[in-house]
Order: C-alpha cells, then structure tokens, then sequence
C-alpha cells in the first residue's frame, strides 16, 4: 500500500476555512493564528500544484479542485474525531498493570479496592519476574508495574519506592531437618536446595546477593514462577522456598510450613511503583496511585507504630 503524503493537520485547517467560510473563523475553530491557517492552506496547495481557494473582497471561494477535496477532507476529519474519542476513552476506561508474582496476593486488596471506587474502569493485570515487567513497561504494555525493589533504574522509569514493606522467608516442611533447628547460618543454608523464583525475579536476585556478600555458592534446588508450586515443593521437603511472608501466613497458621530463622542477614522486600517516563498521567493512573499511597501510608504507619511499641518494651 502506498504511504500518504498529504499533511493532514493541513488538511484539517482546509476544511475549516472551506466549511466556515473564513480564515478568521477557522482560526478560532482550531485555537491557532489566522496566518498559521493561512500557511498551512499555502503549503497544501504548493505541495500538489493545486490551487484549492481564492479570496475575493475578504470572501473565501472553492475552486473546483477545492470543491471536489471537501468530502475528502470531511471524512479524514471525522475519522481523526473518532480517534481521538476512542484514544481518550481507552485511557479513561482501561488500567493495564503489571504485577511481580510474589506480590500478587499481597497487593489484591489495593487492586480490588481501585475497582470497588471506579467500577467502570477496566482492570487488565499480568503477572511475572520483576525484570520481566519491567521489559514490558518500556515498550509502553502496562501503565504502572508493582515489582520488587529494582536494583538498577532506567532513566526512562518513574519510580516511587516504598523501601521493607515485608518480609522474605524460608519455609520448609516442619518436618524437614533444618525445621528442627531454632536457627541456621547462611553457611548451613549453602548445603540445602533452594526453591527461588526463576530469572528476573527482584527477590531471587536479593536472596543470591546474601549468598555472594559472604562468597558462598548456594545449592539451587528449583526454579518456579508459580506460588503454589513453590509451597508444595517445599511441603513435599524437596528444599527450603524463599516466601514472601504474607504469602505463606495460612500454611504457617496450619503448620503445614515452618520458617527457617538466619542467623544474621533479615531479608527484606520493599516495592517499586514503576512508569515509562515517557507516558503522560491519566485520570485513571493518577486515581490507582493515589490508592497505592493511601494503603502503603496506612501499612507503614501501622508498622511504625508496632514497631515502636516492640522498643518501648524493650523487644528486639
């Protein structure tokens, strides 16, 4: 198919002076200056050597060419409306997120709260390796990514950071040996398999980084993307799963999974709200992250608090 050469900003400025009569009017229609619409007919009509209007006594008239262009240029301009209307609907009525799969249950309640305060929007979420998301952010798949705390930032990212929001684990089978231990060094843990989130993952990179700060080599067991299958992995005493606490709270309420206490070394999982720096804020977007602040706001605080109150008692 032929690649189009018209201007069709230019085409529209035709159509306004053809349809109101006047350059003036015209004008005002298009929130631009008498003599840019001037310019852009001069232009039109200089690139394909067609004179489209004449003015005579301060009157705008039609050539034949000029007649027979209107339709032509009344369709573009309907179309372009119609586009434009789809565009601002589709931003005003869609939110495409994309969600670190270790953070999936733990950031549901902000998600269903978003869609409980704007039922009509349309809420489209993928999960997946930080590093992953991240990829699809910049090629403009999602409007916001909550992934874990990135290592590296891109300076086509915008990133609101909301550093140790909770804690990372190991759990295993209670029945498993080191469950039968009150505490293991990292040294201890280097002999054991380990059941980590796959490539990409921000918690999977924090866990390995542990390991190398003490030149120690660990022992990976498994790669999953899957929760689910993580636990069982770890029920079923095939290794020790790193968790994101809020995660396994039911099956460590069921003692179906024991935590591995460490030494020294708590690992911690902060959150990164992620957009492309090069996408504008819509309504929709801004309404998501003012509900993100308003829980995150409320979980530190609260943490804060218990947290002062442990010290206050002299609890460490």
């Amino acid at each position: 198919m032929k690649l189009a050469q018209i201007n069709v900003q230019q085409l529209i400025s035709f159509y306004h002076v053809a349809k109101e009569g006047s350059f003036s009017i015209a004008s005002e229609k298009l929130f631009v200056t008498q003599p840019a619409v001037t310019q852009q007919i001069k232009a039109l009509e200089t690139q394909f050597g067609v004179k489209l209007i004449n003015v005579k006594r301060k009157r705008v008239h039609l050539t034949q060419a000029g007649l027979k262009l209107v339709s032509y240029a009344e369709e573009v301009v309907n179309h372009v409306v119609a586009a434009e209307t789809f565009l601002n609907t589709y931003r005003l009525n869609n939110l495409h997120l994309g969600v670190a799969t270790t953070l999936t249950r733990f950031l549901t309640p902000i998600i269903d709260k978003f869609k409980e305060l704007h039922p009509s929007v349309r809420v489209s979420l993928r999960e997946g390796p930080s590093l992953t998301l991240i990829e699809g952010m910049l090629d403009f798949k999602f409007d916001v990514c909550l992934v874990g705390t990135l290592q590296e930032i891109s300076k086509k990212l915008r990133v609101t950071r909301f550093p140790e929001v909770e804690k990372m684990v190991l759990v295993a089978n209670p029945d498993y040996l080191l469950g039968k231990k009150s505490h293991v060094s990292w040294e201890e843990l280097a002999t054991y398999p380990l059941i980590l989130q796959s490539e990409g993952s921000t918690a999977r990179a924090m866990m390995l980084k542990h390991f190398t700060e003490r030149n120690l080599i660990p022992l990976i067991g498994a790669e999953v993307d899957n929760i689910e299958c993580a636990k069982e992995l770890a029920r079923q005493k095939k290794g020790l799963a790193l968790m994101f606490l809020p995660n396994v709270r039911e099956e460590l309420a069921q003692e179906s999974l024991a935590i591995i206490p460490i030494t020294d070394g708590e690992i911690t999982l902060g959150i990164d709200i992620v957009q492309n720096e090069e996408m504008t804020m819509s309504p929709v977007i801004e309404a998501f992250l003012g509900v993100i602040q308003e829980h995150f706001g409320r979980l530190l605080s609260r943490k804060g608090t218990i947290r002062a109150s442990q010290e206050h008692a002299g609890i460490r």
